[in-house]
């Protein structure tokens, strides 16, 4: 008989719900709810709380989840630092930290995933799930297009990948306590590609595991879209300033980490050989989609372009007349 899981917590952060709808949260808990082990067995199963619920819908998510506990922070705490917050606030008794996002859904079989492989496989310290997304229209499909997340791979074993979503993911708290989740990064997202390079300088070695699945909702309309597409290439300008890339691993942390490296075309290009393989009928909607896709990849680069233009300017000025950073947010 297989030993038992590790003990583990689960966090789960609000920042998100900035920019998706709520009922996505309700989803996330559902899915949460009909896992193995189920989250009542959990240390804990946090979601951190900053005034983005209102009381109504909290207490009738608390009812519904009587495993579910909150914990209140201050408003405007962005995407990364809530994740490094989740963590220094869980638990101590935990062996594992399960990070979650309130706008995904997790499939059967991911939180088992997940922990069986801690427990069979004692030098697995970080684990990276599998996160896409479900097409089923237009929209859909240009987000998978585009967007941060590749197609599932179908794979069953674990291997070794380049870096991890913090939508899935998890860690042993020995290992966090060793190598922080870095605070206050400038950056809007990618804090994962950042956190990724920090592990891969510490000699850290992340492991996918496909089985691990969880589906993303896509952004809430295209202006949504756009927008965190300007910023996504805003922040993959500063990436290498913030945190270089280990030597001899110029693709660690990429944004797609368990995939062969590429550029953005490359990716899509890829993306479109693997969405013909899996759901041939939705290339239907090719001709709604690629509109889309074109102008938020555009709006990619265009940040990409921004930034280049902002950072000349900050080194031709020097240090003292440099803007204040903004600070990280959803």
């Amino acid at each position: 008989m297989p030993t038992p899981y590790p003990s583990f917590s689960i966090f789960i952060e609000t920042s998100n719900l900035e920019i998706a709808a709520h009922e996505r949260l309700r989803a996330a808990l559902r899915s949460i709810a009909a896992q193995e082990p189920p989250p009542e067995t959990a240390e804990e199963v946090v979601l951190l709380v900053d005034g983005t619920i209102d009381s109504r819908r909290m207490d009738a998510l608390l009812a519904r989840h009587p495993w579910l506990r909150t914990r209140r922070i201050e408003p405007g705490i962005g995407y990364g630092d809530q994740k490094a917050l989740g963590a220094a606030l869980m638990s101590s008794s935990s062996e594992v930290l399960v990070f979650a996002d309130a706008d995904c859904e997790y499939q059967p079989g991911w939180l088992d995933a997940t922990l069986s492989t801690f427990r069979d496989r004692p030098e697995v310290e970080a684990i990276a799930g599998e996160t896409t997304i479900d097409v089923r229209g237009p929209y859909t499909l240009a987000t998978a297009l585009f967007f941060y997340f590749p197609r599932f791979s179908n794979e069953s074993e674990p291997s070794r990948a380049r870096g991890m979503y913090l939508n899935n993911a998890a860690f042993r708290r020995s290992l966090l306590s060793r190598v922080p989740f870095p605070e206050g990064l400038p950056v809007r997202r990618g804090q994962n590609v950042l956190y990724s390079r920090v592990l891969e300088n510490a000699g850290v070695s992340i492991w996918r595991v496909p089985r691990a699945r969880s589906l993303h909702s896509p952004p809430e309309g295209i202006r949504a879209a756009v927008q965190l597409l300007f910023w996504a290439g805003r922040d993959t300008w500063r990436f290498d300033a913030l945190v270089p890339t280990p030597p001899g691993d110029p693709w660690s942390g990429d944004y797609e980490p368990y995939d062969r490296p590429a550029g953005r075309v490359g990716k899509i290009r890829r993306r479109f050989r693997d969405l013909a393989r899996e759901k041939p009928t939705s290339l239907a909607w090719l001709p709604l989609a690629l509109p889309i896709a074109f102008a938020t990849v555009a709006s990619f680069f265009a940040g990409r372009a921004t930034e280049a233009i902002v950072e000349t300017w900050r080194r031709r000025t020097g240090p003292g007349d440099r803007p204040t950073e903004t600070r990280a947010t959803s």
